[in-house]
């Protein structure tokens, strides 16, 4: 498995480069944001690293923001979030995704762990990671298969009150997320 796309950042002026591979023991994902953060007229470079076993659950995070911020989580799978020192965040504790505000990529976590079959409803806690801020918090999110076009598989996605529909495709890699994220390549 060798994946790379690009995404175009419908809210805000930007767009990512985000690459997937495989070793002989994980899945990794190096991703690379660049946004404008339209209210304060200010400029944002994300690189963030995640490394996942081969069910898609994250074991570790690493994401910078400006060369400047930046977080690392560690996660046991089951739901347990760990500091670079090894110290349990309890807040987080439950959550087995993250959700990094800044890239659709996230979404591909919980809907490649899952074997989907058409109405399937699944509910997740997600470690929220908001960029540039680097702030985390857990938050509920679902996920409904409604059906699937060709290659194309759409998804219910909802958060609190926000709902939307997202399309992947067959490597559960976002194809549309409207008026959010759009695929280039």
């Amino acid at each position: 498995m060798d994946l790379k796309v690009v995404w175009n950042n419908e809210e805000l002026y930007g767009c990512e480069y985000l690459k997937v591979g495989r070793t002989t023991e994980k899945l990794f994902a190096k991703g690379t944001v660049i946004y404008v953060d339209e209210p304060k007229a200010n400029a944002h470079n994300v690189n963030y690293n995640i490394e996942l076993d081969e069910h898609w659950l994250t074991r570790k995070l690493s994401i910078m923001v400006d060369h400047i911020s930046s977080l690392e989580l560690h996660s046991d799978g089951e739901g347990n979030w760990f500091n670079t020192d090894g110290y349990l965040i309890d807040r987080l504790k439950g959550a087995l995704d993250i959700d990094i505000s800044a890239t659709p990529f996230s979404n591909s976590l919980p809907i490649n762990r899952i074997n989907w079959n058409i109405n399937q409803v699944e509910h997740f806690h997600m470690v929220y990671i908001s960029v540039p801020s680097l702030e985390t918090k857990k938050v509920p999110q679902s996920y409904q298969y409604i059906h699937k076009e060709g290659e194309f598989r759409y998804f219910n996605y909802q958060c609190y009150d926000y709902e939307t529909i997202i399309c992947v495709d067959s490597d559960g890699l976002v194809v549309d997320y409207p008026n959010t994220f759009s695929r280039r390549v």
